[in-house]
Parts: C-alpha cells; sequence; structure tokens
C-alpha cells in the first residue's frame, strides 16, 4: 500500500509539474481594430481625504491656519500650535470668540512681563516638522490686530527652537486686522523645522490668520502648489484629474466660498476634518490642471443651487465682461478656462430626490454653456444587471435604474452627452469583475436608445497601495481599454497619501509625500508605464491560459507600425507563453519590455523609495512563422513593445 500510495503522489506531482510548464496561448491579430482607446485611462482622483490638499499638495506649510482647532493644551493655544517661552517672560495665551478674523475664533498672545520671548510655535501637518532648505526664500503673511501698538517677530527655527534659521520684525499698529507680509531664507537646511510667532517686550496681539509657503522656487507655475509633488504627477503620466468624492458631500462644501483672496476664504466642517480650508480649492484644482496639462472634473455638492451652478460657468468660461467673468479676473484668471466637464455629486443614489436636483442644475449649466458635458455622481453596481428596472448589488441599494431613463431623456431632448461615473474596488490583482461594467453600460443603452452616453471610473479603489493594487490597478485599465470608446476615463483613487496618513483606512495613494519627499508607490508606476506605451487602438487578442493566471490586452499605433502587449501575471510563479501574431511583423530582432514585479506585499518608503519599479530591457524574441516565446515573471505587469509593420 505505502508503494501504491507513493506511486499515486507521484503520478499527482508529475500531472501539475505538466500543467505548471504549460505555455499559456496569446492569440493577437493585429488586422483587426476591436475598439479605439482614450488617452484619458491614466488619471487619478484627489480630494482632500486623508490630507491629500490640506497637508499635501496645497503649498501652505501651516496646518491650523486659522486658529480654528480647540485648544491643544493647558495655555490655551489653538490646535497643532504650541506655546513658547525663554527667559524669564511671563504671560497668558487665549482663544477669542469676540472679532475674530475668520469663523470662531482667533489667538491672543499677551506678554506681561520679564525678559525673554513669548510665543506660538507651527510645525505643520500631524507636527511633522516643517521643510526649510537653506538660501531660498520662503514667503508668508499674518493678519493681526492690537489695541496698542506692538512688535511681534516670525521666525524659522529648528524644532526644538535651538536654531534660529531667519528671523524678522513686524509691526501691529491697528485695533482693525491688519495683514502683515513677510519674506524668510533660512541659513540652514532642514526636515522638521518650525515657524514661530513671538513677542519680546510686553503687548498683546491678536493673530487670525497665518501662512507661509516657499518662494516661486518651490511652487509649481507660480500657484500655490508644492513645485515637487506636481513635478511627481507629471513624472507618474497622468492625463486626467477627477476634484471629487466624499469631501464634496459636506453641507459647507460650496463654490462660492472658494474664491477670493485664500487668506479669507472661510473655513468649514469637512466630510473628514472638521476645520478643512478653502484656501485650495475648485479654482485652484481647474488652474493648476490648465498648467499641468491634464483634462480636469470638478465634483460639485448636490445642494448647489441652479443659478450658482450658472454662475460658475460664467467664472469659469465667460468673457471678461460678464460679472463673474470680472471676478475671475479679478481673483488673477484673465482668460476663461474652457472648462468641458462637470460631476454633480458623489456616490449618490441615483433616484428622484436626486433626479429633482440634477434637472435644474443642469439645465442651468447647459443654458450657460452647452459644450459642458454633465457626469452623473453614482456610486457603481457590485451585481450584473440583466433588467436595469429590477436588479441587485447596488451598494446604495438601489434596484432600478428608471432615474437613468429620466437623465438621458433630459440629455437627449437637449441634444447633450451625459457620462455615469462608478466606481470599481480592485483589492487583488484579479479584481475587478469585468461583467458588472459592462452590464451597466449595456442597461444604459436600453433604457433610452439614441441617447449619448458614457461611463467613466473616477474612482478605481483599493485597500492598500501595495504591489497587491499595483497589479489589480494594471488588471483594471487592461479591462477597462478593452470595453472601447463607451469608458472615456479611468481615475485610480487615491492620487496622494501623506506618508503614514490613514484617516479611514484608505492606504491607497499612488504618490507618497513627507514635508521633504515626494515618492511613488508600485500603482503610480504602473499608470507610468501605461501612459508611456499609450496606443489608440486595441486589436483583437485571444488566452488561453490554465486558471486564468494572465489578463492580455493587444494595442497598435495609428499607422499599426507599433504593437504593444500589456499583460497582467496575476499568480506567484513565472507563467510561460507562446504568443501567435498574425497582421503584424516585427522588423527589429529585439522588443521593448518594461516590467514591474515583486511580491504582492511590496512597497516604497522613504528610506527605499525605489524599491519596487519597472525594469526596462531589450528582448531578443526571435520570431519565427508568427510566433514568439515569453516568459512572464510571477506577480508582475509587464508591457511588450514591437516595432514592424502591418500586414
Amino acid at each position: 500500500m505505502k508503494e501504491l500510495f507513493i506511486f499515486a503522489v507521484l503520478v499527482i506531482l508529475c500531472a501539475q509539474g505538466k500543467a505548471w510548464a504549460q505555455e499559456a496561448q496569446i492569440k493577437v491579430d493585429a488586422s483587426v481594430v476591436t475598439n479605439s482607446i482614450s488617452r484619458h485611462m491614466t488619471g487619478a482622483c484627489i480630494e482632500d481625504v486623508n490630507h491629500e490638499i490640506y497637508g499635501g499638495i496645497y503649498s501652505q506649510m501651516i496646518f491650523g491656519e486659522s486658529f480654528q482647532e480647540p485648544a491643544s493644551t493647558p495655555e490655551a493655544v489653538s490646535g497643532m500650535w504650541r506655546s513658547v517661552q525663554s527667559g524669564t517672560a511671563k504671560g497668558a495665551f487665549a482663544l477669542e470668540p469676540g472679532q475674530a478674523f475668520l469663523r470662531t475664533q482667533s489667538q491672543r498672545l499677551t506678554f506681561a512681563e520679564g525678559q525673554g520671548e513669548l510665543g506660538i510655535e507651527n510645525q505643520g501637518l500631524n507636527r511633522w516638522g516643517l521643510y526649510f532648505v537653506e538660501g531660498k526664500p520662503y514667503e508668508g503673511r499674518l493678519w493681526v490686530r492690537s489695541e496698542k501698538p506692538a512688535d511681534l517677530y516670525v521666525a524659522l527655527e529648528s524644532g526644538d527652537g535651538a536654531k534660529v534659521y531667519a528671523e524678522t520684525r513686524l509691526h501691529s499698529a491697528s485695533a482693525e486686522w491688519q495683514p502683515l507680509d513677510f519674506n524668510l531664507a533660512p541659513s540652514g537646511t532642514d526636515t522638521a523645522g518650525r515657524f514661530t510667532i513671538k513677542l519680546k517686550q510686553p503687548s498683546s496681539v491678536a493673530v487670525g490668520y497665518a501662512f507661509l509657503q516657499p518662494g516661486a522656487w518651490g511652487r509649481f507655475k507660480d500657484l500655490p502648489v508644492r513645485k515637487d509633488v506636481a513635478e511627481g504627477l507629471l513624472e507618474q503620466g497622468l492625463t486626467v484629474l477627477r476634484y471629487g468624492g466624499s469631501m464634496v458631500n459636506a453641507e459647507g462644501y460650496r463654490w462660492k466660498n472658494m474664491i477670493g483672496p485664500r487668506d479669507k476664504r472661510p473655513p468649514y466642517k469637512g466630510t473628514w476634518y472638521p476645520y478643512s480650508t478653502n484656501g485650495w480649492a475648485i479654482v485652484d484644482f481647474v488652474a493648476f490642471c490648465r498648467a499641468a496639462g491634464f483634462l480636469c472634473v470638478p465634483a460639485f455638492n448636490m445642494g448647489e443651487t441652479p443659478e450658482d451652478m450658472a454662475d460658475f460657468i460664467e467664472y469659469m468660461n465667460g468673457p471678461a465682461d460678464s460679472e463673474w467673468g470680472r471676478k475671475r479676473m479679478e481673483d488673477g484668471f484673465p482668460e476663461p478656462f474652457n472648462l468641458k466637464y462637470i460631476e454633480l455629486g458623489n456616490e449618490e443614489k441615483i433616484d428622484e430626490n436626486y433626479w429633482q436636483h440634477f434637472k435644474p442644475m443642469a439645465e442651468a449649466i447647459w443654458a450657460k454653456d452647452p459644450n459642458i458635458t454633465v457626469v452623473v455622481g453614482d456610486l457603481g453596481y457590485a451585481g450584473v444587471i440583466q433588467d436595469p428596472f429590477n436588479f441587485t448589488g447596488n451598494p446604495t441599494g438601489l434596484t432600478t435604474l428608471a432615474t437613468y431613463q429620466q437623465i438621458l431623456e433630459l440629455a437627449k431632448s437637449h441634444n447633450r452627452t451625459i457620462w455615469a461615473d462608478i466606481h470599481l474596488s480592485n483589492n487583488e490583482p484579479t479584481e475587478p469583475n469585468p461583467e458588472p461594467i459592462r452590464s451597466f453600460i449595456e442597461a444604459l443603452g436600453k433604457l433610452c436608445p439614441g441617447a449619448d452616453y458614457k461611463v467613466a471610473v473616477f474612482e478605481e479603489n483599493s485597500g492598500n497601495h501595495l504591489l497587491r493594487r499595483g497589479l489589480g490597478h494594471a488588471h483594471a485599465i487592461n479591462v477597462l481599454e478593452r470595453m472601447g470608446g463607451k469608458v472615456p476615463v479611468v481615475c485610480a483613487a487615491n492620487c496622494l497619501q501623506p506618508y503614514k496618513q490613514t484617516d479611514n483606512g484608505w492606504d491607497q495613494g499612488l504618490l507618497f509625500l513627507s514635508p521633504s519627499q515626494v515618492w511613488g508607490q508600485p500603482s503610480y508606476y504602473v499608470t507610468q508605464m501605461v501612459s508611456r506605451n499609450y496606443l489608440p487602438k486595441c486589436v483583437k487578442s485571444e488566452l488561453e491560459c490554465p486558471d486564468n493566471t494572465l489578463d492580455v490586452t493587444a494595442k497598435t499605433s495609428e499607422d499599426g507600425t507599433v504593437l504593444t502587449l500589456q499583460v497582467v501575471n496575476m499568480v506567484e510563479r513565472a507563467v510561460p507563453a507562446r504568443i501567435h501574431i498574425t497582421g503584424f511583423t516585427p522588423t527589429k530582432p529585439s522588443a521593448e519590455v518594461s516590467t514591474i514585479s515583486g511580491s504582492l506585499e511590496d512597497e516604497n518608503t522613504p528610506e527605499e523609495p525605489k524599491r519596487i519599479i519597472p525594469q526596462q530591457r531589450e528582448w531578443e524574441h526571435q520570431f519565427q512563422n508568427g510566433i514568439m516565446h515569453y516568459e512572464f515573471p510571477a506577480y508582475s505587469f509587464t508591457i511588450l513593445n514591437l516595432n514592424g509593420k502591418p500586414e
């Protein structure tokens, strides 16, 4: 019996070994174009979650800029600020509700007696420290008031205050709020410094707002945007940004609070942070996208009125002599933005209530600019839709697309295009399942024949930022590129993530950042690979693969002289493949290969920011009789790039 058992085990192992060694069969017919591919499949969703904006891309270095947070210390110092004192100086701190510069309170500093210094200091988001570069200028502004004239000082210091890199004196001369501008150039470099406001003699000053940012050297095209973050996004190869997400669902999220001087824009109770800033908001996002060359899609709260949405369109696209065009000019934007897309809501339940808000808002937008495409801010569908009026699987609990029928009929009557936003999840390389997406696209087509519609993925979400998610991201792009022109945009979330900032468990950032550093995660590099190898035509490909271990998308250039294969290996072993190509003949004996691979738990850290990145090489392919052989590494995303001629 023992011998029979051993024999049986050997037979099983041999059978498994044969299966493992069996080649996957990839058949590509480059002469058959299945669909066109949008240039906007390599996008990202940016929102102020986990402080992507306030503490992230926004050039404002101070966190707690308007002193609205409650006292964090017994000395009654607001939020992220802390008291400083030296020598024999004595005094008091207070949060004053009366005559606040913004909203509910301001910070009072009082030097009562003694010698030395007394004041407050700020070390940025989470008190991680501010990044100062030796010799580089920093610029700032304080809003202050004092019943009696008073001198105060602002300084760039080391985190413990032992070193003063730069300091200047300011003078408060009014009991009314006045702005005091300043410039500082540190004498040393520090990755964890602090900004200090202090008094050096008996006096009392109220501070209502504090702003500090790098000079033009550290900002992107003189915008209030961190230059290193912007350059990281450009290097990623992004082609589109959506500014939306759950932040827009906050009651106080209104665009008219987001324009004008940024120091006078009121803070509001955000979805994730109760003292959110409007200092960087929709207009700043649109300006940044224009400067970076990104297609931009801002999302809006469904509580905006139709009149306010009409005003917004005039602010964005109206002539300089219009009412809101003049306001745009006053804000420093003389030329219209020519905005093309607007999303109404985020992860909404598309029901009668949504329709009652959507219809007048959309009609007001189209009346101002008929070229605007309105996006329906839906959540997505987990199940396959057979009947658009009776189905299950929507996370909101919605079981009918009847409201979508009304929306499509409205758009058709106005001869307008409607986009529907759906959100996907891909925690694993094998995700997402394409069938619910495909069924949703088909269901919309049944509701209103002849309506012009598309389905955009404005949030491709995950619970991790590891290679695990990176391969899921590659799989999602492959799947969606094969769906054709009905899917014009794919945006991965979240665009940015301050290091170790996971307020809500969404540890899924593509580009990570700290005050002094930016670095990409695997999903960042997947986007980069696809963007750098963009081709406009998807061609016919067939795959026979044991256990569905691979996913393949084949693409060609407009003239057919370049053919690429995007291949995701979703298992922990290398998969050999026999690649049979018709309709195309390579004219070079080698192909350019780009591959990212590793363990599913691989990530990049500040210490090893390029631990897992794409590897490029030239591969001698030995193409014979239309066939080549390639082994795709375990847990990998590979792009094979062939030059040749169409047949």
